[in-house]
């Protein structure tokens, strides 16, 4: 791709009739221009291939690029040199006064024609005059004209094509001719059918057949909706082999879920998941999305704001999802959307765009609603409408400052007993509210589960149980260099110690467990074949050095 940065504009296509097409300016844009490709990338990443090439005439996509010219050669094209960004609204602006006809002749050709602003006026002032003259003619011969008109369409006088182009048009400039509409749609439901049933080789016996109406004896069997349970034992089972010390609000989390699939009614209220960093709030959702084979998509809020506003729109990360799902539309409609970070959008301030703003536009989400989704809201090319109620919507957030006021006491003065995990009072709406500055609407809107604290015996729980833990990875890397990685007792409680210690929980146990371990992967690695095990201790964790190394017994020969 060229480095020069390029200007370019950006052309809209419009259908005329048969295979005439007119390309209009829209805008002036600065980019990069794609040899290999013959394409014009903008600065937001957007590919548009050049006006008037087999590629743009038949793409669903609408736009094309013009006109393109070097930046450094804009501001020399118009007099004074002036401002580069002057220069584009005047190159856009000039670019605009001209259409660009396109159109494939009967042989095939494609033919060029660069239409001016003075035959635009001349052509408005024609088609002034047309109008002028059509509205003396009385209203019964207009009608008798689209009844016959109506009538040709019924008999098939023109193609697919030219069918899906008039419903088109009309529908953008004659809305209020429906009749005509319907007849036109019709049709092209009868052609489509028609290709279809050609293409399956399905024959006219055979669709009268399947279309045959029942009997007046026959008895037509109602298809039941089967809506299967969750079962919420086995899903529980599956997630806690991974997921530890957080039992009940696991159980909690899938119980709630089971009831969401059973009524549509609680499908309008999302999950508020709480507790401090590392705690498994994102591995709990991305577990159980997994085990219901659901799109898991996780959207950090601190990016969101409402529309209009520098940050990304809901839409656009409604586009990443569906992208990320193979656009595949009804899969996406299916995700469990994880709200990540959403306690730093509270605020005092009802007008905040990035904060109360935001929950707003999140209630909306959250009820159910369809959105155009995006690759970007303001150079959107294609867009997709994704349909939010059968979503799964969680919400995520430490909630520090609300947590911190809520600590109980585990004792009364010298009979008090130190804990390294604090007890909690249950936070009430009013806490989220008055602390965390959450809205009532919001808070009306969603169940609050919180998630257990971690100490030292449940991080250590986590790297000795769980299925996916980081030492159980570090066990099967060492294992695939031939070598037994063994660790004590205590070197699992100092790890467990510092992650603690850190504040991250067991996210943080992996950075641990690396920095521990690299020095005697680097060993074994380097000598390979020649030990069989290698010996973590307390003493390992401080440094990365202080391990043990047992060699392979030489095979007696």
């Amino acid at each position: 791709m060229s480095n020069n940065n390029y200007v370019a504009t950006i052309m809209n296509r419009h259908y005329l009739t048969g295979e005439a097409l007119v390309f209009s300016c829209d805008r002036a844009v600065i980019g990069q221009y794609d040899e290999e490709e013959d394409a014009f990338v903008d600065r937001n990443g957007n590919y548009y291939h050049k006006m008037g090439t087999d590629v743009t005439l038949n793409s669903k996509v609408p736009y094309s690029y013009s006109n393109l010219m070097k930046l450094s050669e804009l501001s020399e094209y118009f007099e004074n040199n002036i401002p580069i960004k002057e220069a584009v609204r005047q190159y856009e602006n000039l670019c605009k006064q001209y259409l660009h006809f396109v159109g494939v002749n009967k042989e095939g050709e494609t033919y060029y024609t660069v239409l001016t602003s003075d035959f635009l006026y001349q052509l408005s002032t024609i088609t002034d005059n047309i109008a002028e003259e059509k509205e003396e003619v009385e209203e019964e011969q207009y009608l008798d004209d689209v009844d016959e008109f109506i009538l040709s369409v019924i008999d098939g006088k023109y193609s697919l094509k030219e069918l899906k182009r008039m419903r088109e048009q009309f529908s953008n400039e004659f809305e209020d001719i429906e009749s005509v509409i319907d007849a036109i749609t019709l049709q092209i439901d009868a052609l489509e059918d028609a290709e279809f049933e050609k293409e399956m080789g399905i024959t006219k016996n055979d669709t009268e057949t399947k279309t045959k109406p029942k009997e007046k004896n026959e008895t037509v069997e109602k298809k039941e909706e089967k809506v299967e349970a969750i079962n919420i034992e086995d899903l529980f089972n599956k997630v806690t082999k991974t997921l530890i010390a957080q039992d009940e609000p696991t159980r909690r989390v899938i119980t709630e879920l089971a009831r969401k699939e059973l009524d549509d009614r609680k499908k309008k209220e999302g999950i508020l998941l709480t507790g401090p960093t590392g705690v498994g709030k994102t591995e709990l959702m991305r577990l159980i999305a997994k085990h219901l084979n659901r799109p898991f998509y996780k959207i950090n809020a601190t990016q969101l704001t409402t529309p209009g506003y520098v940050g990304k729109d809901i839409e656009e990360s409604l586009w990443d999802l569906y992208i990320s799902c193979g656009r595949d539309k009804d899969k996406a409609e299916q995700a469990i959307i994880f709200f990540d970070e959403i306690d730093k959008k509270g605020s005092r301030k009802k007008d905040d765009p990035s904060g109360q703003g935001v929950l707003n536009v999140l209630l909306q989400f959250i009820e159910g609603s369809t959105y155009d989704a995006c690759q970007d809201m303001r150079t959107a090319q294609e867009k997709v409408k994704i349909d939010t109620s059968n979503m799964i919507v969680i919400l995520g957030g430490a909630y520090t400052d609300v947590y911190k006021n809520l600590v109980e006491k585990n004792g009364i003065g010298f009979n008090e007993i130190k804990s390294s995990k604090p007890r909690y009072r249950k936070a009430t709406t009013k806490d989220f509210i008055d602390r965390g500055m959450m809205t009532d609407e919001f808070m009306g809107r969603v169940t609050v589960i919180k998630l257990n604290d971690l100490d030292v015996d449940d991080i250590k729980r986590v790297m000795l149980e769980s299925d996916e833990s980081a030492m159980k990875i570090q066990e099967e890397i060492f294992k695939k260099l031939g070598v037994k990685l063994t660790f004590t007792d205590g070197f699992a409680t100092e790890v467990a110690k510092q992650a603690e210690e850190k504040k991250t929980g067991a996210r943080g146990l992996n950075g641990i467990i690396d920095e521990a371990t690299w020095k005697a992967f680097g060993e074994v690695h380097e000598h390979l074949g020649e030990y069989e095990e290698v010996i973590l201790d307390e003493n390992t964790v401080n440094d990365a050095s202080n391990y043990q190394l047992v060699k392979k017994k030489k095979e007696n020969l």
